[in-house]
Order: structure tokens, then C-alpha cells, then sequence
């Protein structure tokens, strides 16, 4: 890496070529760790529970949900293809997408705080300098949006019965815990190239704070459950 901070926008993967490798493998990674999560989600999440939704209507938004997760594979798998990425699949996905879905519960209350941090992180691209990337962002950010606001009013809706109170707080405790580490260690290598070149921000730790802030708003304020303590500060 250079000295100074990257200060400019680049235009298009000819431009991100032309930049150096260290800009282009710094890009690479934020690409192709959507590609892979965005599979891993869709098929983790999002079709399982099509069989376990409870009626048709539901059935057909976790479907719509799908098919959107699976559209985002795709298009970014795009923008690995235009950086000349040769298999942005290959590595791990994150651990979260090893939690193995049961019920509906854990799906609504997953869309709500999960989903959540996909949101946070690509928030923060709105103002990437890598700009087909934020183009795509762009676009995208209003499908991620929807599957926030469908886990946020289907979990109220469960709350509507006391009996469910228990399963749904059990779920949120299982998955915030399982979502503290969706947003890398504290100690970063990663992150600090992704930062100098203007490709993210924020600090992992920021990330994971603004995360637990909204999810605590959310669990707390809204639907009097109790939210578990998140040390912003995580390094596995």
C-alpha cells in the first residue's frame, strides 16, 4: 500500500486495473465475499424456509426472498467476472451460515437481526470509491431492505401470542451471538486495505457497533425482549 490514503473514484475494472493489484485484490475481496454469502445465505436460509413457512402467503415472500438472495449471488458473481476474478466461490462462507434452520421463529427473528448486519455492511458502500460496486449497492439495498422489514413485522406478529415469547427470545440470543463475528476480527489486515483504499470506512468494531445498537433498539424497544451484550471488540 501506498502512504497516503486513496482519496478518488475508480470508474470500472479497466480503472481498478490501472490503479495497481493492491487496489483490485482489496475490491476482489468485498466482491467475492458477497458472492459467496449471498449463496450460502439463499440456500441456508431463505429456501429452507419455504417448507417450514406457515401458510401460502408466507410461503410465497420467504420464495420472493429467495429468488432475491440468489439474484444478488448473481450479480455480483457480475462483478467478480468484470474484475477477472477467477473463482470468487472458493473459501469459506461466514460461520453464521452454518446455523441450521428449524422454524419459522428462527427465520423471521434471523431476516430481522441477521439481515441486519448485511445491511450495515452495505450501507457503507454507498460511498465506496470502487463505483460499479456502489452502483450495485444501489440497486440491491432496497432488497435487503424488505427482508429486514419482513423479519421485523413477522416476529411482532409472533409476539402476539405470549406462548411464542420464549422461542423467539431464544432465537435472538442464539443468532446474536452467532452474528457477532459477521463482521471480522477486530484486527483486521483485511480491513485496514479496504479502508486506505477507500473501499470501506468504517472499522470492523464500528460495524459490529452500530449492528448491536440498531438490533438492541429493535429487541428492546420494540418488542421488550432482552438483547445480549455485544462487545464490539472481537478477534475470534
Amino acid at each position: 500500500m501506498t502512504a497516503a490514503p486513496f482519496a478518488g473514484e475508480v470508474a470500472d475494472a479497466a480503472a481498478a486495473h490501472a490503479v495497481g493489484p493492491e487496489y483490485v485484490a482489496a475490491v476482489g475481496k468485498v466482491v467475492a465475499s458477497h458472492v459467496r454469502n449471498e449463496l450460502a445465505g439463499a440456500a441456508a436460509f431463505d429456501e429452507p424456509a419455504i417448507a417450514l413457512a406457515p401458510a401460502p402467503k408466507e410461503k410465497w415472500l420467504a420464495c420472493r426472498i429467495a429468488m432475491e438472495e440468489y439474484g444478488h449471488h448473481l450479480k455480483f458473481q457480475r462483478l467478480a467476472t468484470d474484475l477477472g476474478l477467477e473463482d470468487a466461490t472458493a473459501g469459506r462462507p461466514m460461520t453464521v451460515f452454518d446455523y441450521r434452520l428449524t422454524s419459522w421463529v428462527e427465520f423471521v427473528v434471523l431476516k430481522a437481526l441477521v439481515d441486519l448486519a448485511e445491511v450495515v455492511l452495505m450501507e457503507e458502500l454507498l460511498a465506496t470509491s470502487y463505483v460499479p460496486l456502489r452502483d450495485l449497492v444501489v440497486k440491491l439495498l432496497p432488497e435487503e431492505h424488505f427482508h429486514v422489514a419482513f423479519g421485523i413485522a413477522h416476529t411482532r406478529d409472533l409476539l402476539d401470542r405470549p406462548a411464542q415469547r420464549p422461542q423467539v427470545q431464544q432465537a435472538v440470543d442464539d443468532l446474536v451471538r452467532l452474528t457477532v463475528p459477521f463482521f471480522g476480527r477486530s484486527a483486521s489486515a483485511n480491513n485496514d486495505a479496504f479502508r486506505h483504499w477507500g473501499v470501506k470506512h468504517r472499522t470492523n468494531d464500528e460495524a459490529r457497533a452500530e449492528w448491536a445498537r440498531r438490533g438492541r433498539a429493535f429487541v428492546e424497544g420494540d418488542l421488550g425482549l432482552s438483547f445480549p451484550d455485544v462487545d464490539p471488540h472481537w478477534n475470534g
